[in-house]
């Protein structure tokens, strides 16, 4: 209840300061309305004065001048010509003419093909064997070892490469060392030929030999040997 009273109690103070408030605003409206158009005292005579003649003359044949108007010229408006095309005209013709041209190189045109070289073979006709002369057997030979040898003599007046063969009986022999003079041609089974290391000049002779070992048949005694001039 208190709280109701209270609530009460301060609701009228404040529209009572409203009510006050408004009427000392509307006597001071009306004050100053009085002392601004009151009206005259009573012994004051109202003054009229009249024109001159010359005035209101000048007034009737004066014509008054229009107001003249603000010049429209003085256009205010920015010129919004702003050119917004900053010129776009991007040049479609980015062509670098990549024209591929479809002419193919042409082939070379088969020719006919050059005949090859024959390779002609040089035969060259060995000096005539009539000027060598060939001997062979034993240098020395001991228990089943043995060094054979093989001379060779040229009988003629021209100097001739050589080569010699000598043959056994098969499986009668072995190589074991050697040769000296000469180079081992081939070793075939029962024969061996031996190649000169240098010619042989006329009306001289050389001995070849190599070392051996007898085998189970037979001495190693050569059966034959026979000798050939070569081209070199």
């Amino acid at each position: 209840m208190s709280k109701s009273n209270h609530r009460d109690r301060q609701f009228f103070l404040a529209r009572g300061m409203f009510s006050l408030a408004a009427a000392i605003l509307i006597g001071l409206v009306v004050w100053i309305g009085v002392r601004a158009g009151g009206p005259a005292s009573a012994g004051d005579d109202a003054l009229m004065v009249q024109p001159a003649t010359d005035l209101r003359a000048a007034e009737s044949t004066t014509t008054p001048l229009e107001a003249e108007s603000p010049s429209e010229s003085a256009t205010s408006s920015p010129s919004a010509s702003v050119s917004a095309s900053p010129s776009a005209s991007a040049s479609s013709s980015a062509t670098p003419s990549a024209s591929a041209t479809s002419s193919a190189t042409p082939k070379p045109s088969k020719t006919s093909a050059s005949p090859k070289p024959t390779a002609t073979k040089t035969t060259t006709t060995p000096p005539a064997s009539n000027d060598l002369s060939v001997t062979c057997g034993f240098s020395s030979r001991w228990d089943d070892n043995f060094i054979a040898s093989v001379t060779v003599t040229n009988n003629g007046t021209k100097a001739h490469n050589w080569k010699a063969t000598v043959t056994y009986k098969p499986s009668s022999y072995s190589v074991t060392g050697g040769p000296w003079n000469a180079k081992p041609a081939a070793f075939n089974g029962n024969q061996i030929e031996l190649v000169g290391t240098s010619s042989l000049s006329g009306k001289s002779s050389i001995t070849a030999g190599f070392a051996g070992r007898k085998g189970a048949k037979g001495s190693a005694q050569p059966t034959g040997c026979s000798v050939v001039a070569t081209a070199g």
